[in-house]
């Protein structure tokens, strides 16, 4: 049987196997959904500060994002596809989840484990990647994390492992900080159930080895803070910042969750969700501490460091527990758990088995399927097709709301008729994809109007519509994330607010959702289309 410890001979025909399957996976989900649908809040923002850093922008310094290392990524496939579109974005984003695909293939491989279970679990593994597209980083760094914990398990007096996992850890941490966090955590979890189980004296080395890794691993961060002066500041606070990205939300448990009011898929899926918030954090509680005895087999031990990776995970699923973050945040759980129903399958208890890879599938499927783009679309067409429209971005067809069609093909038209200048249009509260959608600059740093800013913040973000003449303003007053009146524009960033309305001027534009477009008088009233 194969194991992880060392290399074996064939090696080669199994990382090229994890590569092959892994890039159809990835293909296959993408090819079939990514002209589907286009969110132009949080993807609109990957791909806006992707396009820039493409242009010689630094994240972070030159625009408000997260940790540089995904845009870095995005603008590198941008090079070699020639475009920096939407699609091209998504192909970045589907490239990136193919190495969190085969890494955790090729963990699947070394456990033992046989090619009907592998697809079966690279399979569930695609569905999950389906949604939300813009995470996939989260999650294929996940994967990352399982396998590389699992590596550890197979061979802890190794430093080079720990070696090897510190600078996966300095690299996700260059992606994301929480990534980084959460590789770290599990590290530290890895050693300590390790620790009580064989009593070993290794730590100094190990440490020594993991904090080295974690060294080499992110610095490129460090590379950032040398070369361009000012990002070692824009940088720290950034970390300042951070905590208050995001607010709590109450997990949403079969005990919280209410299903008055929905129906078929949507009913089914909040059920769903409701039960995987149970199943994933008892099953890592349960499987980590038995897999990762140094007996185990391989099958069980995959599962041990899955659970082990997954763990730290769930701070990012359950801290703002919409099923956006809870699906970035729980991907180890399938392969937790399809390694330990092979586990069960090869000890003879194939109808444990059975049931337990069932259990999974009704887990997943109904939580991820009713959120695809490709099941959304082919909803909304069966019951409201008059809300659809087709949209052109950058020589590709999306098919998108009608809605959000009419506002952005309006403030198009404004833009061309306005000068089409950099730094000349704002959007407001939180639409940051327009910008990449028009290719131009926002004009100040901040791109995301959600948080609450600082009467000093603010007073810059108005000296900057000042200097770059700014004369055209698409916002929504009402817009909010959650139904929380707090996260309106008018309570976070009330200056701003009351500068727009006091010095730009309504225009008779009749836009849906509350959208208003706003002209700064003399400058391009009159011209509008």
């Amino acid at each position: 049987m194969a194991s992880f410890d060392g290399l074996n001979r064939g090696d080669e025909f199994k990382v090229s196997e994890a590569a092959l399957l892994s890039t159809l996976v990835a293909f296959i989900v993408f090819s079939t959904q990514w002209h589907y649908g286009f969110n132009w809040g949080d993807e609109g923002w990957l791909w806006y500060v992707s396009q820039r850093t493409a242009l010689g922008q630094v994240p972070i310094q030159d625009v408000f994002s997260y940790d540089p290392g995904r845009y870095y990524w995005s603008a590198a496939v941008f090079t070699v596809l020639g475009r920096s579109g939407f699609f091209e974005q998504l192909v970045a984003n589907y490239s990136f989840g193919v190495i969190g695909l085969a890494v955790i293939y090729f963990a699947l491989f070394r456990a033992g484990m046989s090619r009907g279970w592998r697809i079966a679990i690279l399979a569930l593994l695609g569905v999950a990647l389906g949604f939300p597209r813009h995470k996939i980083f989260e999650q294929a760094l996940s994967l990352v994390a399982a396998a590389g914990i699992t590596l550890i398990l197979a061979g802890p007096e190794k430093p080079k492992r720990w070696f090897a996992f510190g600078v996966a850890t300095g690299l996700a941490a260059f992606i994301g900080r929480n990534s980084g966090l959460y590789f770290f955590v599990a590290a530290v979890l890895a050693f300590a159930v390790l620790k009580i189980h064989t009593h070993r004296k290794t730590a100094l080395r190990i440490a020594g080895a993991l904090l080295a890794g974690i060294f080499v691993g992110y610095s490129p961060m460090l590379l950032l803070i040398i070369r361009f002066r000012g990002f070692a500041s824009a940088f720290f606070q950034s970390v300042l910042l951070t905590p208050k990205w995001s607010w709590g939300l109450r997990i949403p448990f079969p005990w919280h969750s209410r299903v008055g009011g929905l129906h078929g898929l949507d009913a089914l899926q909040v059920r769903a969700v409701s039960w995987l918030c149970v199943a994933v954090p008892v099953t890592y509680v349960l499987l980590l501490w038995s897999g990762s005895r140094t007996h185990s087999d391989g099958a069980r031990r995959l599962a041990a460091g899955a659970s082990m990776a997954g763990i730290p995970y769930l701070h990012h699923a359950f801290y703002h527990a919409d099923f956006y973050h809870i699906a970035q945040g729980v991907v180890p759980f399938v392969v937790a758990v399809g390694a330990f129903s092979q586990h069960l399958w090869t000890r003879g208890r194939r109808g444990w088995s059975l049931a337990c890879f069932s259990g999974l599938v009704l887990l997943v499927l109904p939580s991820w399927l009713p959120m695809q783009p490709l099941v959304q679309h082919f909803r909304t067409k069966a019951h409201f097709p008059e809300t659809l429209a087709t949209l052109p971005l950058d020589g590709k067809i999306f098919e998108v709301p009608a809605p959000q069609a009419q506002i952005m093909r309006t403030v198009e038209a404004a833009f061309r008729s306005c000068g089409a200048a950099d730094g000349s249009f704002l959007e407001a509260p939180f639409y940051p994809g327009l910008y990449a959608f028009l290719k131009t600059r926002a004009p100040s740093w901040d791109v995301y109007y959600l948080w609450p800013r600082s009467a000093d913040v603010q007073e810059r973000e108005i000296d900057a519509l000042v200097r770059n003449r700014t004369s055209l303003v698409l916002i929504n007053k009402n817009a909010s994330f959650d139904g929380q009146d707090w996260l309106k524009i008018g309570a976070t960033n009330p200056k701003l607010v009351e500068y727009i309305s006091t010095n730009y001027q309504r225009t008779d534009t009749k836009l849906p959702r509350g959208f208003e477009l706003d002209l700064l008088p003399q400058t391009c009233s009159g011209r509008l289309p």
